[in-house]
This record gives C-alpha cells, sequence and structure tokens, in this order.
C-alpha cells in the first residue's frame, strides 16, 4: 500500500539510499523542506528533474522523462491501471564500432498501491524495440502486472531496430555488427536494467521489493533461462515459454528446412530460389494433420482431436507408413499426386525436415520437431497459418516469405551469430540458406574473431543445467512450451529439461515444464493456449505451494468444432487423462496421470 509518512525528498538520498532502513527507521522530518508522501506525484516527477536522487548502480544512466499517470479505466480489452510513476531512461549511451549509436533503453512503471513485488517482461524476436512495460504475462491473458500492483520494467535490449538498422546487414538485426551490441543483446542489458529499477523502487518506495518476478516467451523464454544461470539473484520466480535458449542452433535448422523442402518446391523466386511456400498446399498440410490424428489422436486413452500422448507419438508416427483416415489408404501416393495422398517427394522432404539438422557424420545440430495436430488446423474453411508462417509462408506468394527462409531466424544466425558477421543483402538470404554447409558453417556460433570475443553460443545461449544457486536461494522456475511451436522446436525444451533433471535431482522441487498439445509459438493453434502462470508462480514463491496444474482454454475452439475447450496443462512428463464422465470440453473432467 502507498505510505502517507511523510519524508522530505532530500531526506531519501540521505536516509533511504544510504541504508539507513526502510520507512520505520526514518526520523521525523524537521527541516524547511516541503513534504512528500512516499510514491507521490511530486517524488515520481523529481526523478527526472533530479529532486529525487535515485543511486542508479550505473553511472552512465540518463533519465528522459518520469511522468504521473492517473487511474486509466477498463476496456473490453484491457484492465484498469492504477496511478502509477512511469520512468524512461537508458543506459550506457556511445557509439559503437559499426558507427551507429547504441543505448540500453529502459521503462518502469511503480504504481502508488504497490503490492511489495518487482516483475520484469521478456523481449520477442531480436528485441530492438521499448515495450510499453505494463508487464506482459503471455498466455492470452488480458490482465497485466501492472494492473495487478506489480512495479514494472522493459528494455529493448540494448539496441533500437530502427535507428541500428543497417540495409546493407539485413536491416533491423544489424546490431549484430557491433560485439558490445551483441553482449548487450544476450544478458547485459537485462542485467543493468533489472539493477536501475530495483534501485528506482528503493527510492520511490523507501524499500526494495519483497519478491521479484520475470515472465517472457520466445526471446523472452530465454531470457528467463539466461536469469536463473547468470543472475540467480535476480529474480524469485521465472516464467519461460517457448526458450530460444539456443537459438544459433535454431538458425541452422532453418537452413536445413529450406533445403528439406526445396525438393517439394513448385517453382523458384526471382532470385532463383525454391519456392518452399509452395512444396505444400493447405489441403496438403490438413491431410498430414488428419494422418497425424488417426495415428497419435487416441494415445491418451481419447479420441478428441488432440494429441496429448507427445512422447508416444513421437516414436509411432512415420508419414512414409501412415495411412489417410478418410480413405484408410496411405498417406504417401502410390500413383500420381490426388488430393487424398501427399507425394513421395513431399513425404521425403517433410520427414527429413523434422528430423532435424545433421551434418554428414550424422552428428546432430538442433533437435527434431514433434508431430502435432497443430501443423494445420480447419476453422470451417479457414486453415491455421501459424505454424506455415514459420516454415513455408503465404502459398499464394510468388517470393519465398516464411519466417525461417528469410526471416527472422535466417537474418539473425548470418549477422547476428555467424562470427564474423556475415552482411549479405536480404534478398539473398534464401539462396544463402540453400548454400548453408552443414560442415563448414555450424562451427561459426562456437568460433571468436577480432573484436567479437565471445562466441555466441556463449553470449546468447542459456543452455546450463547448474542452477544451484538459483535453487538454493528459493528460486521457482516454470517452463512451458507449445508443441506445434514451428520456431523452436518443444522436443528441444524437453531435452533440456530432462538434462536439468539429470544434473539436479528431485528438479521438481523448483522446476517444472508444462507442454501445450497443439499450441504454436507462444499462442495459437488448435490448442489450449490461455492460461495464468504468474499466480501458481506467486504461490509456489511465496507459499511453498508447487504447481499440480494450469488450467488453460482455447483462444480458437472452432478448430476443435466445439465452441469452449479446456483442459489441465500437466507437468511433465505426465498428460491430461480424461476421468472416463463429464464433458470431455472441461478440464475438471481430467487430471494429470503418466502417459
Amino acid at each position: 500500500m502507498k505510505s502517507s509518512i511523510p519524508i522530505s525528498v532530500g531526506m531519501l538520498a540521505t536516509a533511504l539510499i544510504s541504508g539507513c532502513g526502510g520507512i520505520g527507521s526514518v526520523p521525523d522530518n524537521t527541516s524547511n523542506e516541503p513534504t512528500v508522501p512516499l510514491a507521490s506525484k511530486e517524488l515520481c516527477e523529481g526523478i527526472a528533474s533530479g529532486a529525487t536522487k535515485v543511486n542508479w548502480p550505473n553511472q552512465n544512466t540518463v533519465v528522459k522523462a518520469s511522468v504521473w499517470h492517473a487511474v486509466t479505466p477498463a476496456t473490453a480489452n484491457a484492465p484498469e491501471l492504477p496511478e502509477h510513476c512511469e520512468v524512461t531512461g537508458s543506459i550506457n549511451q556511445r557509439t559503437g564500432v559499426d558507427g551507429y549509436p547504441y543505448e540500453i533503453k529502459m521503462r518502469l512503471r511503480m504504481p502508488a498501491d504497490w503490492n511489495g513485488r518487482f516483475f520484469m517482461e521478456g523481449g520477442g524476436g531480436t528485441n530492438g524495440s521499448l515495450s510499453a512495460a505494463l508487464g506482459s504475462l503471455g498466455g492470452g491473458q488480458t490482465s497485466n502486472a501492472l494492473s495487478r500492483r506489480f512495479a514494472t520494467v522493459s528494455t529493448d535490449g540494448g539496441h533500437d531496430n530502427a535507428v541500428n538498422n543497417n540495409p546493407a546487414a539485413l536491416g533491423s538485426v544489424a546490431f549484430g555488427m557491433d560485439p558490445q551490441a551483441r553482449l548487450d543483446h544476450g544478458y547485459n542489458s537485462y542485467d543493468q536494467v533489472t539493477l536501475a529499477g530495483k534501485s528506482a523502487v528503493s527510492t520511490f518506495y523507501g524499500r526494495g521489493p519483497d519478491k521479484s518476478y520475470f515472465i517472457g516467451c520466445s526471446e523472452g523464454g530465454r531470457e528467463g533461462m539466461m536469469f536463473s544461470q547468470r543472475f540467480p539473484a535476480h529474480y524469485d520466480g521465472i516464467v519461460a515459454g517457448a526458450p530460444g535458449y539456443q537459438l544459433p542452433k535454431a538458425g541452422i535448422s532453418g537452413a536445413w528446412t529450406t533445403q528439406s523442402l526445396a525438393p517439394a518446391a513448385v517453382g523458384v523466386d526471382p532470385d532463383g530460389a525454391p519456392l518452399v511456400n509452395k512444396s505444400f498446399s493447405d489441403p496438403d498440410l490438413y491431410l498430414l494433420t488428419q494422418a497425424i490424428l488417426g495415428s497419435c489422436d487416441a494415445l491418451d486413452g481419447l479420441a478428441d482431436g488432440i494429441v496429448g500422448n507427445y512422447s508416444a507419438c513421437q516414436s509411432l508416427f512415420d508419414p512414409s507408413t501412415a495411412l489417410n483416415p478418410a480413405t484408410g489408404q496411405p498417406l504417401r501416393c502410390t500413383g500420381a499426386k490426388t488430393d487424398d495422398c501427399l507425394s513421395p517427394v513431399q513425404v521425403d522432404a517433410i520427414k527429413r525436415a523434422m528430423s532435424g539438422p545433421v551434418d554428414t557424420a550424422g552428428t546432430a545440430l538442433y533437435n527434431k520437431w514433434p508431430w502435432d495436430t497443430g501443423m494445420s488446423g480447419l476453422n470451417g474453411t479457414t486453415y491455421f497459418q501459424g505454424w506455415r508462417s514459420w516454415w513455408l509462408g503465404s502459398y499464394d506468394s510468388s517470393t519465398n516469405n516464411a519466417q525461417r527462409v528469410n526471416g527472422s531466424s535466417a537474418r539473425s544466425w548470418l549477422v547476428d551469430f555467424a562470427t564474423p558477421p556475415e552482411p549479405v543483402p536480404l534478398n539473398q538470404v534464401a539462396t544463402r540458406m540453400m548454400n548453408f554447409d552443414f560442415d563448414v558453417d555450424p562451427p561459426k556460433i562456437f568460433a571468436t574473431s577480432g573484436l567479437f570475443t565471445q562466441p555466441s553460443m556463449q553470449w546468447h545461449g542459456a543452455t546450463s543445467t547448474d542452477l544451484n544457486a538459483f535453487r538454493s536461494r528459493g528460486g521457482k522456475l516454470m517452463l512451458y512450451h507449445g508443441m506445434a511451436d514451428a520456431a523452436f522446436s518443444a522436443l528441444d525444451t524437453i531435452a533440456y529439461y530432462e538434462r536439468l533433471s539429470t544434473a539436479m535431482p528431485s528438479v521438481s522441487d523448483f522446476s517444472r515444464l508444462f507442454l501445450v498439445p497443439g499450441m504454436g509459438h507462444c499462442s495459437g493453434g488448435p490448442g489450449t493456449d490461455r492460461f495464468d502462470m504468474l499466480t501458481p508462480l506467486v504461490a509456489w514463491v511465496e507459499n511453498g505451494t508447487a504447481p499440480a496444474r494450469v488450467e488453460a482454454s482455447s483462444s480458437t475452439p472452432g478448430y476443435f468444432g466445439v465452441s469452449a475447450r479446456s483442459r489441465p496443462l500437466c507437468p511433465h512428463p505426465q498428460i491430461a487423462r480424461y476421468t472416463g464422465s463429464g464433458d470431455i470440453n472441461e478440464a475438471t473432467n481430467f487430471v494429470c496421470g503418466n502417459p
């Protein structure tokens, strides 16, 4: 709650920041200075003017604005936001070796009616933009951490997609041409902004946060894992969704996908690269999904359009031998291609792509990809495009437009992760991926060169299973991943968690993994993609109540042919099992049990 104890602005600098204790230890004000209550408009605006002295951990911190906001009423799609102070600033303004200006931007919001907790929201893509810092919770939640009275903070990761944009180095990923920008994006900016945010909180409220939380998905999920490994004291509770914890390797997988699908491509783009977007039509992908369901749907004991027993499906399904459940005939055409089967070239292409990249010695360079219904869904006459957008792109396009072909993954690999960087023109990315050498190119993510003294897998990877420091201080880590994610393989996150289980016995005492059948990258797809991870995380951190399940519902129930659907998300390796009675679309009629 907001304190009403009066204290002078000058005394905040000396009494609070210099270590004289919390609110209870501040003496009565006897000076002639005007007094303001803690967490006030005056105190907020004084941060920018300099009247409120914050002991910034990094002296190269510049406050650009501090604004007091009145209550923002709720709308149909957004919650009410409390009265709060918004602070924007930057750390380490500098000029990079590439001649571009850089700074680590931050935005902090501190509610007047504070719950005593600190919250950082993760970034996305390669970052490069400063979010509103409302405290996004992911999981399709309309509420946010600020609306729940957390102090919230965000950062752009140390570069600006508009400012640090070099067309000759693939545009917005050009920050990879500067060694320090790489390190800021990998870990330094999040450390700096966390420390700065907590210092401002200590000034504003007269004490630091009781507990601190982090939630992010995709790149934000990687950031969460990075915090648990590299800065274990920063956050008490972390949710890491669909983590790109070894994104440099995922970029290698993007090249593998491009080359694998190329034989099934129909036509070439203006630069001569195969049009992989035309390797499978929407009906072709839906046919593949139906074959997956025919093989795997009932493995969890209930035929409901969901591959609940995901582990069993990976070892069982093979597109070469699977059947089209509608006809009872092989999925692989035995004659000419028809609407009821996939050509041998298509089957071989998708099978190779899903198997994951290897070098000529057969050594895995990333991970396999799971077979799941989210590869395609049909809502009336509309096909689900989430998975397709990552691997294939729009079928009707005359250019390669998939994320993995010439989007963020391939571009980031060339400029951000290959050492030294390879700044090729944007329209040549697909051609470069077609020429990717799986013996020669992958080692570049482990290499150093000149000013680039840290390998990409060192500054960006979050692969360590040594979480002893995080665990010993009571930290809790919740991971989640959609089984239909085409950006990062859910099997790769499973592999990490199983390595963590081996390295740290009784891992479920502080970390749990929740898989979401049918969900795409962070959201979407024919899966139960709406869920609240923050509430059970707080209960785990502060009350010791470990999450036995997380309730989830679908944002796209039409893909199931039902008006609504919910399921429990179960801690891996458990899966949701129907109790045998009640509505199969109600989570209350399911329990978490062994596969």
